[in-house]
């Protein structure tokens, strides 16, 4: 390998380089010029960070709602949940793989639990259906930004837990597939101390359902959704991605085997599975 600091790259950079002259060589520039692209664009999606305005939301109530927000509202009227929908609008900007930078724009949604004092920001969005997908789900799902309190309201498990049950059963209802997210460890959110102080990037053993310690120690805060009965379903930037799937979605996955999804929710202590969508 070169000493690729003389050339003003960094470890990655000159990887890259290297690539990109390899696939040259073999096939030409124009292919290595359209797979660098190609990686450009996928690598600014990835990193795109949608920007709004977090304290001033719009409110909506049985009087004054969004089209879009209609049924969530008379869900949480018929069903005397004390839950208040807000919304506001987002903006995401990014390039195209060549450095040409677009904004685009997209609703934001938060729930807000009177009772509990938490949160949850998410956006819906469409996913790709499978042939045999279509009549049994939506292919909506809710990607979740923040489920969240300020730290004054941060009550422990419990109560974040009943708030998260309460938002899932809402948007269940309404036909979501699962609430999507990223276990984001050093994320920008306020984080009540505890006494070993910030509590998200530590590890600490998990134990499953059975009381078994796990025999590796995992993130804190990947250690709590799971509990909260999310799974893991991905991966970004050494964080996972995890999902918090509807009754539906649980019995579709699980009708030709009733265990399969066992392991997954070996750490959990409530399931989304079991929330009651009856309306």
């Amino acid at each position: 390998m070169g000493d690729y600091h003389s050339v003003g790259l960094n470890y990655e950079g000159y990887n890259s380089y290297e690539k990109y002259r390899e696939i040259a060589t073999l096939f030409g520039s124009d292919i290595a010029d359209a797979k660098r692209k190609e990686e450009r664009r996928e690598e600014a999606a990835e990193n795109a960070h949608c920007n709004y305005d977090f304290d001033s939301l719009e409110v909506y109530d049985k009087n004054n709602y969004h089209t879009d927000c209609k049924k969530w509202i008379d869900i949480t009227d018929k069903l005397d949940l004390p839950i208040r929908v807000e919304s506001t609008i987002a903006e995401t900007r990014m390039h195209d793989g060549d450095f040409n930078y677009t904004t685009t724009e997209s609703r934001i949604w938060r729930f807000v639990d009177e009772e509990t004092h938490y949160n949850i920001d998410f956006e819906i969005c469409p996913r790709e259906m499978q042939a045999d997908q279509h009549g049994t789900l939506s292919g909506k799902i809710a990607h979740t930004k923040f489920i969240w309190a300020r730290e004054e309201d941060q009550k422990g498990w419990f109560i974040c837990n009943k708030s998260l049950q309460r938002f899932a059963k809402i948007l269940f209802i309404d036909g979501v597939d699962y609430l999507e997210g990223w276990a984001l460890k050093l994320n920008s959110m306020p984080c009540r101390d505890t006494r070993h102080g910030e509590w998200r990037n530590r590890r600490v053993p998990m134990k499953d359902k059975d009381g078994n310690l796990s025999k590796n120690k995992g993130i804190a805060l990947l250690a709590y959704w799971l509990r909260h009965g999310f799974m893991i379903t991905g991966e970004k930037q050494g964080d996972k991605i995890i999902s918090y799937i509807s009754p539906n979605l649980y019995h579709y996955i699980t009708k030709e085997d009733k265990h399969c999804l066992d392991d997954a929710f070996k750490y959990a202590r409530r399931h989304s599975y079991d929330i009651n969508t009856i309306y």
